[in-house]
């Protein structure tokens, strides 16, 4: 996570093109992270928590906004994987989860968080050609499981924004 956090930091200041810097930064981290790890899944699933976590500190720490910052660090962290020889699809809830109780962490707004993060997952699956319905359904259900530890508040808040905002995720809420 703090090794994270000091590259994001590192990478980010004096940088005009903020979020696009911050996807390849963390993206390039996530590949150097998995390069030569024997199980690339079984590892990505495991450092999810600190990669993500500590982006968003990182991107909160030269001023971007945590809610701002959650797309592409999820974004970046799926493309990491993917271009690491990772199954993204393993890795979309815990990603999500990871991006909402972060925000929550850094004082960032949880229901936002949620909405950006969810789109990001999708957004990374459509781009290495994966299935968009499951990652839907996984990032979906990892936004609202993450707002449940957080609180009962949040839960109905982010509930009623992921079926406003995202394509598909009013039906999956139904099922939960």
């Amino acid at each position: 996570g703090n090794k994270m956090k000091d590259t994001i930091v590192g990478v980010l200041k004096g940088v005009d093109e903020v979020y696009d810097t911050l996807f390849s930064s963390v993206r390039d981290n996530v590949i150097a992270l998995l390069e030569g790890a024997g199980d690339v899944t079984t590892t990505a699933v495991e450092n999810v928590r600190g990669i993500v976590v500590g982006a968003l500190q990182g991107a909160g720490d030269v001023g971007v906004a945590g809610t701002e910052a959650v797309s592409g660090v999820v974004r970046g962290t799926l493309k990491g994987v993917s271009e690491a020889g990772g199954d993204v699809g393993a890795l979309v809830k815990g990603t999500v989860s990871a991006a909402v109780t972060g925000v929550s962490e850094i004082g960032g707004d949880v229901t936002e968080a949620s909405t950006k993060a969810v789109q990001g997952a999708i957004d990374a699956v459509k781009e290495v050609g994966g299935d968009v319905g499951s990652a839907t359904t996984d990032a979906v259900t990892g936004a609202i499981e993450a707002a449940g530890e957080i609180g009962e508040d949040s839960v109905e808040s982010v509930k009623n924004v992921l079926a406003t905002s995202v394509d598909g995720a009013k039906d999956i809420i139904e099922k939960l």
